[in-house]
């Protein structure tokens, strides 16, 4: 068999030869591997949105489809409240991600307080805004 490799398949792989079945069961045993792996952790990243099993399988069914390319940006609570197809869908998903949204808000102003905390006492005797130097942006030296 005659193969044609680019330069990073010739640093990873050091001979060519293949016989064409363990080229086919490589690639089974990477895609029963990556099958597995999703099937694992799909329930924990269902729980890190509050959400169940069903709807995690629900929002991966949507984001199959044109929300993909509408949605990429919004969180899955968001997604599933979007494309909700009753009040009782809606508002469940609209409290779900209003939660999820008020705890990172929480643990970022938690932070910010941390941080002013830190650098007031790390540099207390300089100024927060430091004057600025025009001087590499002047055409024309001062003299």
């Amino acid at each position: 068999m005659n193969c044609k490799f680019s330069l990073l398949s010739m640093l990873l792989i050091s001979t060519c030869v293949f016989a064409s079945d363990d080229i086919v069961n490589t690639q089974t045993q990477n895609t029963i591997s990556q099958n597995t792996m999703v099937n694992t952790t799909h329930i924990g990243i269902a729980k890190d949105w509050n959400l169940t099993d069903t709807e995690w399988r629900q929002y991966i069914m949507l984001m199959d489809g044109p929300s993909a390319h509408y949605y990429k940006n919004l969180s899955p609570p968001e997604v599933l409240g979007i494309n909700a197809s009753n009040a009782e869908e809606l508002n469940h998903y609209a409290e779900v991600a209003a939660t999820l949204e008020h705890d990172k808000l929480e643990r970022e102003l938690r932070f910010n307080a941390a941080f002013h905390e830190a650098a007031t006492k790390l540099y207390s005797t300089e100024p927060i805004i430091k004057p600025f130097d025009y001087t590499p942006f002047t055409p024309i030296p001062k003299n």
